[in-house]
């Protein structure tokens, strides 16, 4: 009986170079039960990118509880950020100065992580209002979004914006990296409620499309 050699098949070098490359890990942790944050961010998200996003799980609202969520997260998901995965924790600065201690340990502890750290002063919603307008008023979180609604009437808590906005985006880059020029020069520490107006939301925005 003649026995059948099994033939080994040959991957020539060229087929080695295509093979595709595991898209990197990004994580991303917001706030709360809010999904404003969630639904802008899962828009960047289209599957034709070198990396896939998660939101972190959980619904902290205090910052450094959030840094901690986060880093369990990361342990679970086996992130390396050492590598090309990332890890991101975004959260409001508010101008609420009980918060500044716990705010203060929170970028604290990030950076001891290697956790990217993305604040707003006052809220999120002056990233959506830079697509728009340039300010450097002082600013509460109602009056951020009264002036957002003179651009946008419809906007709301956990509505998509970002297919209105998006449009707009590289004027909100422009104008987030002004603010913050601004914030500095007149010696005001970022990530504070002294800083207010800014937003380091273009940091995060300019890693994801231009990846």
């Amino acid at each position: 009986m003649v026995s059948k050699i099994a033939k080994t098949r040959k991957i020539s070098k060229d087929r080695v170079g295509k093979i595709r490359k595991t898209k990197s890990k990004i994580l991303i942790a917001v706030e709360g039960n809010n999904k404003t944050e969630k639904i802008y961010f899962n828009n960047f998200d289209d599957g034709k990118k070198d990396y896939s996003i998660t939101i972190a799980r959980g619904n902290d609202t205090d910052p450094l509880k959030l840094v901690k969520s986060l880093a369990k997260e990361i342990k679970k998901l086996e992130l390396d950020l050492s590598n090309d995965d990332m890890a991101f924790c975004v959260f409001d600065i508010d101008i609420d100065s009980n918060k500044s201690k716990i705010i203060k340990e929170a970028l604290e502890l990030a950076k001891e992580l290697k956790i990217q750290t993305i604040t707003s002063t006052p809220c999120i919603e002056l990233w959506f209002l830079l697509h728009y307008k340039y300010t450097t008023a002082n600013l509460s979180n109602d009056e951020v979004i009264r002036r957002l609604k003179k651009y946008y009437p419809k906007y709301e808590k956990n509505v998509n914006i970002f297919p209105e906005i998006n449009k707009n985006v590289q004027k909100a880059i422009e104008s987030a990296k002004k603010l913050e020029k601004y914030q500095i020069d007149n010696n005001k520490k970022i990530g504070t409620i002294e800083a207010n107006p800014n937003t380091e939301m273009y940091k995060i925005v300019e890693y994801l499309t231009k990846r």
